[in-house]
């Protein structure tokens, strides 16, 4: 058998803090209810958005209690330390894990270079494995309600029903 890993990478964007953690609630909570592991990095605190939002939504306990455990806390480098370790562990044990991404566009950019960097450490180890990787960047819509160009390099957008493909003009064309 052929041993096959993915790194994908996804894009969305929110116009608010609330918006973010609306949007990203019921991807999240499919994700954990297929076992796929969620972890953020993220430029600024959710936790609290988060919070209102499951508070206020019919959910089970012990799906609420997933969710309150993803940390929603602002990101620092000893987060993004523990967060490149606890991926080792995934691709190590073949779990799917997405990895979401928020904040503005420079910090989208590095926090990007250091995972490209991560891959590229471990890329043997991601070969022999059969694991998947969704990193989903997630940009505000402030910063870039002129110029959304940077959706270009993306193949895949998260919107509130999920992450669906993005078909460019090109991509129409061919089929």
């Amino acid at each position: 058998m052929d041993n096959k890993f993915i790194i994908k990478k996804t894009c969305s964007i929110y116009a608010s803090d609330i918006h973010f953690a609306t949007m990203v609630f019921p991807f999240v909570l499919k994700e954990l209810e297929e076992r796929v592991i969620v972890r953020t990095i993220l430029e600024t605190n959710m936790k609290s958005n988060i919070l209102k939002i499951i508070d206020n939504i019919g959910i089970k306990q012990n799906q609420k209690s997933e969710i309150k455990n993803i940390d929603w806390e602002k990101c620092n480098i000893r987060k993004i330390k523990k967060i490149l370790w606890q991926l080792e562990e995934d691709v190590k044990n073949e779990n799917s894990t997405d990895l979401i991404v928020c904040g503005c566009n420079l910090f989208i950019e590095k926090v990007n270079k250091v995972i490209d960097l991560w891959t590229k450490n471990n890329i043997e180890k991601l070969e022999k494995s059969n694991c998947r990787i969704n990193v989903i960047n997630c940009y505000s819509f402030e910063e870039n309600s002129r110029n959304n160009s940077f959706i270009n390099s993306y193949n895949y957008v998260l919107r509130t029903a999920g992450i669906e493909e993005i078909f460019t003009e090109e991509l129409k064309e061919a089929n």
